[in-house]
This record gives C-alpha cells, structure tokens and sequence, in this order.
C-alpha cells in the first residue's frame, strides 16, 4: 500500500465498527477524525497490545496495526 495514500476516512475510520465505537464513547469518539488524532498514541499502545478492540471482533491484525503506525507517522491525513 502506498503509504501517502493513508488517510483517516479512507482507511483508518473503517478499522472501527459500530461496537468499537460504542465501547470507547466514554473516553472518545472513534468516528471523530479529532479525536482519533488528538488520542492516537492511546489507541496504538491498545490495539498493539491487544487491549482493543474488544470481543466479539477482537485484537487487529499486524496488518491494521500498522496501518495505523503508518497514518500515525505520516501525519495524520484526514
């Protein structure tokens, strides 16, 4: 994947469903890009170390996880 290509509503938005959404909406909203943005260093640290997403779904693949380094590094493209 091209990495310039990352950009929130692309790619890292769709990495949440709808029960991800409703679990985290205490602390934040992951269908917000600020949000997201503002909480990224909290979101790796708990999707890398399987914290989140929670079941039925379950831990991301190494694939998403790095998906979301790559965004992370890359700026955050909204």
């Amino acid at each position: 994947m091209d990495s310039s290509a990352l950009s929130y509503e692309k790619n890292i938005r769709p990495l949440f469903t709808a029960t991800d959404q409703a679990h985290m909406s205490f602390m934040f909203d992951l269908w917000s890009y600020e949000e997201v943005k503002s909480n990224a260093t909290e979101i790796y640290d708990a999707v890398s170390n399987q914290r989140m997403p929670p079941p039925p779904k379950g831990p991301w693949s190494q694939d998403q996880i790095d998906t979301f380094k790559t965004w992370m590094d890359d700026g955050f493209q909204p």
